[in-house]
């Protein structure tokens, strides 16, 4: 199988060995770019075992070997093939070589996150005069370790500052660093960090690898973070054949250290370089592309593009606004039950699948309205990589506590809350719970809060206390429709009693080829695209996010993170929020929305985007 590519893709393709930058829009064919580039190095004389084809994902990588495995790639009779893979992928490699170097057998293990936590509570443990409540949480160690290995200079800084707990996390660092030797392994991080650190240190080895490979290709350059950079400098600096393929507008990993700043100097570090830009859009609609790129081009820090389509305008954009998050899933719910049909051949609303239907949000905790609706009506749905909201720890010790609040005789409560606090701290509890008179279920998970110091229990064992957190912020929202924890708690029951029935009705509508909605962050999304898309709970505090306004650089991730959203969807695109609309909404030019569900403005009004936050 051969793959046609439009002028701008063919020129990309078949650019001249050297550093070269694509700039690939959504759904521009960036993949179907970087592979037949790939093969046109072979046509051009590089030995297939000398091209390293560098991804972020094993599904792009295999995408990518794919779609060589169906081209004429596979008809030259080639006996040697290139390395197609991830950074770690090929980070694992070289360390399985060189790691003696280093101190490690070939045969070294690899923690992973949860493994090199859990190494880190250790050490933060056995550190002298640190009682249970006192100094950093072993969450603050593993990030200082994880910024160590990630970021640049973060090590330097360190070592300067006066701060105590940085110093203590010096020592952390020193000792985890040792007990990965001592156990013949390598973090997560390491598989990058530490080939950076071998080349650095063993010039060597660096020109080993740099004669080993003629040409390197990367795929999603938006998102190295300064590591990554480093590695990919040191390994194509001999050669600068150098070819990447990322799009600035889709930047959203700034917490996992990605900086845009590498994607736009592309040309400052790489003398020379030769720029192409993929614009021609194959997912969406029209009116979904010129809306979505309306909003990205109030960002400042980006490289002008012009993304188009030959496809149909197809339908206005729907925004919905709503009074309450439960009344937005509400919403939701009624469209995607609205708009089913019977399975038919072709493409379109004839033949909607619940299946190419996403429902994206900012946050997990977002999903719990969501769930609830989608249970009351029987609508089967998956968590994309995530729990479902009632089965998440923070969420089931909370509940556990409030049923045993109201039923003395819960065994089972009881026992979780042993052995997830302790016996004092449930004593603690159980007196706390008879000395509160209230049984309004927000006064009662309040108790449990303050008198388990539950938010520094998931600070301490828990890297993603944050969201944590949020979960636990939702709960709280919703217990506050409750006076009594009686009704609250059954409620909640009901729900997931009905969830249960859901679940076996899932397969039969699987059978009718209905499937499940997908419920997913945004950031999730990325690299997906579904026929419709809900993006849910746009509104100020959400999206953008309230930790990111303060912050010009954070603010405009959260506008590619909108962007993000919107690209998804191929045919249909659905706004809603509550409260205050996001700013990101009063970006899309009016011609390009259809208000619906209104509350407290008026379909006919021109000017309801006056309410979204002004940002000039």
């Amino acid at each position: 199988m051969t793959y046609r590519l439009n002028p701008s893709q063919e020129s990309a393709a078949s650019a001249p060995l050297g550093p070269l930058l694509i700039v690939a829009g959504a759904g521009t064919g960036k993949t179907l770019t970087l592979t037949n580039r790939l093969i046109r190095f072979t046509e051009k004389g590089v030995e297939p075992a000398k091209i390293c084809a560098i991804t972020f994902t094993n599904k792009a990588a295999s995408e990518m070997t794919e779609r060589l495995r169906n081209s004429k790639f596979e008809t030259q009779n080639l006996k040697s093939r290139p390395f197609i893979g991830t950074f770690h992928a090929l980070g694992a490699r070289i360390l399985r070589k060189e790691g003696w170097l280093l101190g490690r057998r070939s045969n070294f293990v690899i923690f992973d996150d949860g493994d090199s936590f859990g190494l880190v509570k250790k050490i933060a443990k056995g550190i002298a005069g640190k009682d249970e409540k006192g100094g950093p949480a072993p969450a603050f160690f593993a990030q200082k370790i994880s910024e160590i290995k990630n970021a640049a200079l973060v090590l330097k800084e360190l070592r300067q500052s006066r701060k105590p707990e940085d110093k203590l996390a010096l020592f952390v660092f020193g000792r985890y660093e040792s007990a990965l030797k001592r156990n013949n392994a390598f973090d997560f991080d390491d598989l990058i960090e530490k080939v950076v650190y071998l080349f650095k240190k063993y010039p060597e080895v660096l020109q080993k690898y740099q004669k080993k490979f003629d040409a390197v290709l990367v795929d999603e350059y938006q998102d190295l973070n300064p590591k990554q950079y480093e590695l990919l400098k040191l390994l194509a600096r001999r050669h600068k054949n150098l070819s990447v393929v990322g799009d600035d507008e889709q930047m959203i990993y700034g917490w996992r250290y990605a900086n845009i700043a590498t994607f736009l100097n592309f040309e400052k570090d790489w003398p020379k370089a030769l720029v192409a830009l993929l614009e021609e859009n194959y997912r969406s609609t029209a009116n979904i592309i010129s809306a979505a790129s309306a909003v990205a081009q109030n960002n400042q820090h980006r490289r002008p593009k012009n993304l188009w389509t030959r496809n149909p305008a197809g339908q206005l954009i729907k925004l919905a606004e709503a009074a309450d998050e439960d009344e937005e899933a509400e919403w939701i719910a009624n469209q995607i039950l609205s708009s089913e049909s019977p399975p038919s051949p072709g493409f379109g609303r004839a033949g909607e699948t619940r299946n190419s239907t996403a429902v994206l949000y900012r946050t997990n905790a977002q999903s719990r309205a969501l769930e609830q609706a989608f249970i009351r009506r029987r609508i089967p749905y998956q968590i994309f990589g995530g729990v479902k909201f009632y089965e998440r720890k923070e969420i089931k010790d909370i509940l556990a506590a409030l049923r045993l609040a109201l039923n003395r005789s819960d065994e089972l409560s009881r026992e979780r809350l042993e052995k997830g606090l302790g016996q004092r701290r449930l004593k603690e509890l159980k007196e706390g719970f008879l000395n509160e008179k209230s049984r309004a279920p927000l006064r009662l998970i309040d108790v449990f809060l303050k008198t388990t110091d539950y938010l520094a229990f998931l600070e301490k064992n828990f890297m993603n206390h944050a969201e944590r957190r949020e979960n636990i912020g939702e709960l709280v929202n919703f217990a506050a429709r409750f006076d009594e924890i009686q009704p609250f708690l059954e409620e909640i029951a009901l729900v997931q009693s009905t969830d249960g029935i859901s679940s076996l009705k899932s397969r039969y509508a699987a059978e009718k080829n209905f499937g499940s909605v997908n419920l997913m962050t945004i950031h999730l999304s990325k690299g997906l695209e579904f026929d419709k898309v809900f993006i849910a709970g746009c509104r100020e505090g959400l999206l953008p996010h309230s930790m990111s306004l303060d912050n010009e650089y954070e603010l405009e991730e959260e506008r590619r993170l909108m962007y993000v959203a919107m690209t998804r969807a191929k045919q249909e695109l659905n706004i809603s929020f509550y409260n205050l609309p996001s700013r990101f909404i009063g970006e899309i030019p009016n011609e390009y929305i259809k208000l619906e569900h209104q509350n407290n403005f008026d379909a006919q009004d021109e000017n309801w985007n006056e309410r979204c936050v002004n940002i000039d």
